[in-house]
């Protein structure tokens, strides 16, 4: 059994890429301090030069891989470890994704997965923080997060792939999302983490993802209360958004990718139609993790 995918999964705009700073610092660093090249270490899953293996295997469903039903078919093909470039016993691997089967075609096997991380959000603050990313307006973000259908772009990179094909990840709804991840038969190890927690108790949320590499996978740190220091300073968000304007981040879509990262953004932003909106839709998982 070939268990090389560790998961760092969420919908997007969630934590993702804060969690994966987080795991980058712990993994791959002596002293906890975080760089952006670090990030080179958890790639993302839905990147476009990740497909040209299936040009060698069927020239014409490369041509046609902007089409779901045919993507879905090199789902696992593209996870193999080789195609991953997975080096160790496993590798991490980032995700928006949603886990679930479509036209008989699961999105990866728990064969395939040691593990994961799943990061739960605040739908009503992904609103406002997917609509500044993408380019929407907030009532596009919203109908974007209540459609089962939602997909987004797989990462430019270069490729052998045409300009004009369009390879898309499955997202659906919010609600959807979670629960695929959240709540299925998968038995591998996973821990669930909120944005916000990541954020304002990033101590003990660091020390939780501590607690479990250790307890599932016997993995041990060392200079836990050093690098648990470095990280919190290193990864906190005005930090992360002043690396970001010195360096430049090459995940950033529209602006800056680090804008505000702060919770209940939206008690000052959205209107009350589009709160009652996310409420009634989301309202029986929104109760799961406390969002009041």
């Amino acid at each position: 059994m070939n268990k090389h995918i560790f998961w760092i999964a969420s919908y997007p705009k969630s934590g993702n890429t804060l969690l994966r700073a987080i795991l980058s610092c712990l993994f791959f660093s002596e002293d906890g301090c975080f760089d952006f090249k670090m990030l080179k270490h958890t790639s993302q899953f839905e990147m476009r030069k990740r497909l040209d293996i299936i040009k060698q295997i069927n020239k014409d469903d490369f041509t046609k891989i902007g089409d779901l039903k045919i993507l879905s078919k090199y789902w696992l093909l593209l996870q193999s470890k080789e195609n991953l470039k997975i080096k160790n016993h496993f590798g991490f691997i980032k995700s928006h994704s949603s886990l679930v089967s479509m036209f008989n075609n699961w999105f990866t096997t728990p064969e395939f997965t040691a593990g994961y991380i799943y990061v739960v959000r605040d739908p009503r603050d992904i609103a406002i923080s997917w609509s500044n990313h993408s380019g929407l307006t907030i009532n596009e973000s919203i109908d974007f997060m209540l459609d089962f259908k939602s997909c987004i772009e797989w990462t430019r990179t270069k490729s052998q792939l045409p300009n004009n094909i369009f390879p898309k990840a499955y997202i659906g709804a919010w609600n959807e999302h979670v629960l695929s991840w959240t709540e299925n038969n998968f038995n591998v190890p996973k821990l669930i983490l909120k944005y916000e927690d990541l954020v304002y108790d990033k101590g003990e949320s660091i020390r939780k993802i501590i607690s479990f590499f250790e307890n599932e996978y016997d993995i041990k740190f060392q200079n836990n209360e050093i690098k648990i220091s470095n990280i919190i300073k290193s990864t906190e968000f005005n930090y992360l958004k002043k690396l970001e304007e010195k360096k430049g981040f090459n995940e950033a879509n529209q602006g800056n990718f680090f804008r505000k990262g702060e919770k209940n953004q939206w008690k000052k932003i959205l209107e009350t139609k589009q709160i009652n909106r996310i409420e009634k839709k989301f309202r029986d998982f929104m109760n799961k993790f406390s969002y009041e």
